[in-house]
């Protein structure tokens, strides 16, 4: 038994278990933000994408906004109706490998995104 089978996320959001291991080509549908922890000290803003025939949004940080303006642009105006290919991978925070969703420029031929329903 798989426990991300057990304990689905209800969250809009993407996570890296979302993509099941595989590179996916999506395309924008929205470019909106999301603030969180919203008046609170940490609080924090980040640009958030929707997809074509997708349910959950994906929230980018630092790195996968600056991946996705150097292959569509600085403007986020012009990334709606422009596709994009993700990944899961695992970055180190606070000194611990954790999963992660990075953008890549260039998919292998099985990127699919009908493959994966979130």
């Amino acid at each position: 038994m798989n426990i991300n089978d057990v304990y689905k996320s209800s969250s809009t959001f993407l996570r890296s278990e979302d993509l099941q291991g595989k590179t996916i080509r999506l395309t924008i549908e929205g470019v909106g933000s999301h603030t969180f922890n919203e008046g609170q000290q940490d609080q924090k803003t980040q640009i958030v994408l929707s997809f074509v025939g997708k349910e959950k949004r994906l929230g980018l940080n630092a790195t996968n906004a600056r991946s996705i303006a150097s292959i569509l642009g600085e403007e986020t105006d012009t990334w709606a109706g422009q596709e994009i290919k993700i990944y899961p991978t695992t970055t180190e925070f606070g000194g611990k490998e954790v999963p992660c969703i990075r953008v890549v420029e260039e998919a292998p031929p099985e990127a699919d995104n009908d493959a994966i329903p979130f």
